[in-house]
């Protein structure tokens, strides 16, 4: 008999979570003239004289941790990574031997041990990277442990920076190179290149990559290019063949994509050129994985398509499809109230829909119509109610600053969250991303600088950062869901471990009693919109509002952990 070949052909890795002082400290340097702090501030709280993300309060409490049980910290990241899932069904298809890191910040001595066996590659995803800095600490720790094993960097961080830098090769190399991989995949999909590394490096002593496009791979002291064909790899073909994961790694919660890209051309997202064109699983297909995902125990499903209930009669569908089957699966998703009729709302309750995420940008219809939202205010105000109406969790997610912003549309963004009370809510800074459309018309808004640090004819980043503080404290039918290593799908996450609603709430709710402490001593930075005092007294489109503090949360709720 053949000896089998055990070798590992390639690991995959998720997500590495860089410390939330790491983070901190490097934005403090540039607090003068960023509002990169500022973001960070809005999102984490003072608590023992540190400065701390909400995921570590989260896990100081025993109340809440204990209910998961020991081993592992309660992490909306320890979710099964759906790129991972994706990658990994994908080359089991194509015969590879494969291993997969779902979340390195918490397997990395797993990780170090594979790499002791000596694979012929790692794979390193970036789905949710903004800057390099997270795949510059993982391609050092492979290297630390295994000098010899091929490492390749793929996914949207790479295609952006390719996308940001092609125009200027000289920094796009000094970029690549500074992240220190040997290859990189160039592509917004990839997996087909990824595919065909592997076989160069399984079957060649000496492999050649030239002939296979998008890539840009390290040879000598120099990057070479390949041919760049972008890559259309079909949904149905391949879909997650979820039977190839453990059990125990997939329930409660799970990930599920039913499409690619988005329908709408939002002025602040570059996704849609990124992803190009809407495409759509199947509905037998998605059923199927759903079939798979119930045998295996989940119980807690969150669709992550961008437009999940578009277009709508395949949306009522796909629910018609859950109820008949009996699935009995709680599922969450991202929605848009403007693509739903009162038949929607009854099925997606019927159906099993706990909770949405409402990417609704502004409550101001002059800036949904900067945005190229596609909506009128009224729809979003009708949606929400119904979906209150149905015992759908809402979580409501606003920008402010975008350009044309003023502080009457930030008053009638506050004035809209006030009214229609979303259960969650947040409010981010804008980010100037240089791709997106509305950076196409910078000079009529009078448009400067770029990321966090930005101004136009209307408002810069300090005004907008000042503003959403205002809202925060002002702002009490809502509670406060950071996005910072939280997002809405910690929901669906802690739900899934037996932690009620009303017990995330009153988390939450603690949560932002401290956010709101916290801000009693602001980062110094000049021009500020406001003159720092407690409680403050500041001027809004006219209107004075007295800000104050919250009382203490609920006892029940807050850090036990003695530290």
């Amino acid at each position: 008999m053949m000896k089998q070949d055990t070798t590992i052909d390639c690991i995959i890795i998720g997500y590495n979570d860089v410390s939330f002082s790491s983070l901190w400290n490097e934005a403090k340097q540039f607090d003068a003239f960023s509002g990169k702090q500022w973001a960070l501030m809005l999102e984490s709280v003072e608590y023992q004289g540190e400065r701390v993300s909400y995921d570590f309060l989260l896990n100081e409490n025993d109340h809440l941790t204990q209910k998961k049980g020991k081993g592992t910290n309660l992490h909306v990241y320890n979710l099964p990574n759906l790129g991972i899932c994706y990658l990994y069904s994908y080359l089991k298809k194509r015969k590879f031997n494969v291993e997969f890191i779902n979340f390195f910040t918490e397997e990395k001595q797993r990780l170090a041990s594979l790499l002791n066996g000596n694979p012929k590659s790692v794979a390193i995803t970036t789905t949710l990277y903004t800057d390099s800095v997270p795949i510059i600490e993982i391609v050092r720790f492979i290297k630390q442990h295994n000098a010899d094993t091929t490492i390749i960097v793929g996914g949207p961080h790479v295609y952006n920076l390719c996308l940001l830098y092609q125009d200027r090769p000289m920094l796009q190399d000094a970029v690549l190179q500074d992240i220190d991989a040997d290859i990189y995949v160039n592509d917004s999909q990839g997996e087909l290149a990824l595919s065909l590394i592997l076989h160069e490096l399984k079957h060649r002593t000496t492999p050649d990559f030239s002939s296979i496009p998008n890539l840009i791979f390290q040879k000598g002291d120099s990057l070479c290019r390949t041919v760049r064909e972008p890559e259309n790899n079909g949904l149905d073909d391949n879909a997650v063949n979820w039977h190839d994961f453990d059990r125990s790694f997939l329930a409660p919660t799970v990930p599920v994509r039913t499409a690619r890209s988005c329908a709408y051309k939002c002025a602040f997202c570059n996704f849609p050129h990124f992803a190009g064109p809407l495409n759509l699983t199947s509905l037998d297909v998605v059923e199927k994985e759903l079939s798979q995902l119930s045998d295996a125990g989940v119980r807690q499903i969150i669709f992550i398509d961008d437009t999940f209930n578009v277009p709508l009669p395949r949306f009522k569908k796909l629910c018609k499809i859950m109820l008949e089957r009996k699935f009995g699966f709680d599922w969450f998703s991202y929605f848009r109230c403007s693509n739903a009729d009162d038949e929607t709302f009854d099925l997606m309750q019927e159906s099993g829909c706990k909770g949405v995420f409402l990417g609704i940008e502004s409550g101001d219809q002059s800036m949904l119509n900067k945005m190229n939202k596609e909506v009128k205010i009224e729809r979003y105000k009708y949606g929400i109610q119904k979906l209150k109406e149905h015992d759908i969790i809402t979580f409501a997610s606003f920008i402010l600053g975008f350009p044309g912003e003023t502080r009457e549309t930030a008053l009638n963004t506050l004035t809209f969250i006030e009214e229609t009370a979303p259960m969650f809510y947040r409010v981010t800074p804008y980010y100037h991303y240089p791709l997106t459309p509305i950076a196409k018309q910078a000079k009529k808004y009078g448009i400067q600088g770029g990321g966090y640090s930005w101004k136009h004819d209307t408002m810069d980043w300090r005004e907008a950062c000042g503003l959403i503080e205002i809202m925060y404290r002002t702002i009490r039918q809502s509670i406060i869901l950071p996005t910072h290593a939280l997002d809405f799908w910690i929901i669906p996450y802690l739900m899934g471990y037996g932690i009620s609603i009303d017990e995330i709430k009153q988390f939450l709710g603690y949560g932002q009693d401290l956010l709101l402490k916290s801000l009693e001593a602001p980062i110094q930075s000049p021009d500020l919109p406001f003159v720092p005092e407690t409680p403050r007294q500041t001027a809004l489109s006219g209107a004075d509002f007295q800000l104050t503090v919250a009382g203490a949360g609920p006892a029940l709720l807050r850090p036990t952990k003695a530290r």
